[in-house]
């Protein structure tokens, strides 16, 4: 596939051939037809410290309908919308493609603060009908529900979530009793399953919420359908097993793979490494023994890969993206891999560039490749007008599988971020070299990017400023050979106070109240370098000169090294 850039005047714009689509149909009319080609094959491998639990297609179809059923008879109707929080175990996908098969609206989402804030949004938002959850650990899950929902038996009510009619839990909870659980509801196999089209929305997926609450992004099957045939496709899988650490929840995640009959194999979700090296261990040991010839690492494992100095067998892929790739992370080449691929991507898009190198030496630092199938990008300059050929300016993008807009409460899809013609302003910047390649040079905004998640100061100044002690914070980006950045912080603390960094850090770690604090995943968000000044210099309008402060910081972080 190669670039066609515009022979009349050298303009910062590329697209893509296009290649075959998938068939126009729902992902529930897939999965049967793979069900009756291949019933016994394995569609996805949950693999934990010391179990494996294979699913087949089969197992998909018949377990996926039964639940499908179930939420019929509980009242749930087309266009319904139906969360699922459960993550990465068969009941993930027997939820998720059950929902879809009774034309519900699946919402993915996850539990992470304590008082459930953020899940409260998401559910007003999205105007959920019914729950289903886990309890988690310690019931935590149900602690967290219980700040907004009273539980009478099999039903609920919420002042805040008038819509939310029920919560399902796929397993009985040690603190509640009289609730709803999945083997509760006993269908008689007489409900009526509507007719699916292939333009009725099958995901509604969660963004990173950098910018405060999650938005809600809608994918109909035909777009899922589509970018799963373009995806393996564009990147030559066939047949061979393909390992991923990516949540189901996520864009870059969702098991569309298992679509085109190809077997996803993951870590198992009770996993409970705290480290990179034992998640690098881990994700070797699945690799080798599922014999994956393709896999999705973060950049941390990968980075962790060649420092450990540990080899394998060359597997034919390593896929990666979430952030800026450094040309040394392809030294995974001949050691782990045969090939090594970038991917440049959103939530609202999915992959919007890729660039595959087989040798070391072809891998640039931030060249983010040519167009993904069927995917147009162009630079566009402070001006409005379309950028010259290595100009920088903001990336726009336009795709024919992306996303139209997010949700609202009044159920009406925005076209966010979209201009005349439907280009999708994605807030990075870069530029288009000579060779007609995209090359992704950061935010626009002083973003930090921690591990392919992207958060701005803001979310870390606001929380820290409810700190009594604390006057002034301003939250930048430090470099880090593992995660990409972390994150780093210039403290003045009020006249007369006292504090230390880890006492900064303890405050952090505790306001951001989240549930797993103490895991590897959310303990990489904690800010690892802290400085204290006693004055911030500030403009000729007496704001804090931000750029000035962060300058100053990373000087001092230099000259202790």
């Amino acid at each position: 596939m190669l670039p066609i850039t515009s022979s009349l005047k050298r303009r910062s714009y590329l697209q893509s051939h296009l290649r075959g689509y998938g068939p126009y149909c729902t992902i529930p009319e897939k999965l049967k037809l793979l069900s009756e080609q291949s019933p016994n094959k394995e569609a996805v491998i949950f693999v934990g410290e010391s179990s494996r639990v294979g699913v087949t297609y089969s197992d998909i179809v018949s377990k996926a309908e039964r639940i499908a059923r179930k939420l019929v008879k509980i009242g749930i109707r087309k266009n319904d919308v139906v969360a699922i929080n459960d993550d990465k175990s068969p009941l993930w996908l027997y939820c998720t493609f059950g929902a879809q098969m009774c034309g519900a609206r699946p919402l993915h989402f996850f539990f992470s603060k304590k008082d459930g804030s953020d899940v409260m949004a998401l559910l007003r938002t999205a105007k959920c009908k019914v729950l289903i959850t886990q309890p988690g650990d310690a019931d935590i899950n149900v602690e967290i529900l219980n700040n907004f929902v009273a539980f009478n038996k099999d039903e609920v009510r919420s002042e805040t979530l008038p819509f939310l009619e029920r919560i399902i839990f796929t397993e009985s909870p040690l603190t509640l009793k009289d609730c709803l659980t999945l083997d509760k509801i006993l269908p008689t196999g007489s409900e009526t399953l509507p007719a699916i089209e292939p333009e009725d929305i099958a995901a509604i997926l969660c963004s990173s919420g950098s910018s405060g609450v999650p938005k809600l992004i809608p994918w109909t099957h035909a777009s899922l359908v589509h970018s799963s045939k373009l995806y393996t496709e564009a990147f030559g899988f066939e047949s061979d097993s393909f390992y991923s650490d990516r949540s189901f929840s996520w864009v870059a995640g969702y098991p569309r793979d298992i679509i085109n009959g190809i077997a996803r194999v993951t870590n198992n979700a009770d996993f409970k490494e705290k480290s990179v090296e034992e998640i690098c261990d881990a994700t070797l040991k699945i690799i080798t023994t599922e014999n994956c010839q393709h896999a999705n690492l973060f950049s941390s494992t990968i980075r962790q890969l060649l420092k450990s100095g540990k080899k394998i067998e060359p597997i034919k892929t390593i896929i990666t993206g979430g952030g800026p790739i450094s040309s040394k992370d392809a030294d995974l080449l001949g050691d782990f891999c045969h090939s090594f691929i970038n991917l440049y991507g959103s939530s609202e898009i999915f992959t919007i560039t890729f660039n595959k190198v087989s040798k070391n030496q072809d891998m640039i630092n931030y060249d983010s490749g040519i167009p993904f199938p069927g995917t147009e990008v162009k630079i566009v300059n402070n001006d409005g007008d379309l950028a010259e050929v290595g100009t920088s300016g903001e990336i726009y993008v336009r795709s024919l599988i992306g996303t139209s807009g997010f949700l609202d409460e009044e159920q009406e899809w925005h076209k966010t971020n979209r201009t005349s013609g439907y280009w999708y302003k994605t807030g990075d910047a870069g530029f288009v070299s000579d060779n007609g390649h995209l090359f992704v040079t950061g935010r626009l905004e002083e973003a930090i990017i921690i591990e392919g998640a992207i958060l701005y100061p803001s979310h870390f100044e606001d929380i820290l400023m409810r700190n009594p002690k604390i006057e002034y914070v301003v939250a930048f980006a430090v470099p880090d050979e593992i995660l990409h950045h972390i994150a780093g912080l210039a403290v003045k603390l009020k006249d007369g106070k006292d504090a230390t960094k880890e006492e900064v850090q303890e405050f952090f770690q505790k306001e951001r109240n989240l549930v797993y604090e103490d895991s590897f995943f959310a303990s990489k968000f904690i800010p690892k370098k802290i400085l204290f000044f006693d004055a911030f210099p500030l403009t000729s309008s007496g704001k804090i000169a931000r750029k000035n402060v962060k300058n100053m910081a990373l000087q001092r972080l230099t000259s202790c090294e």
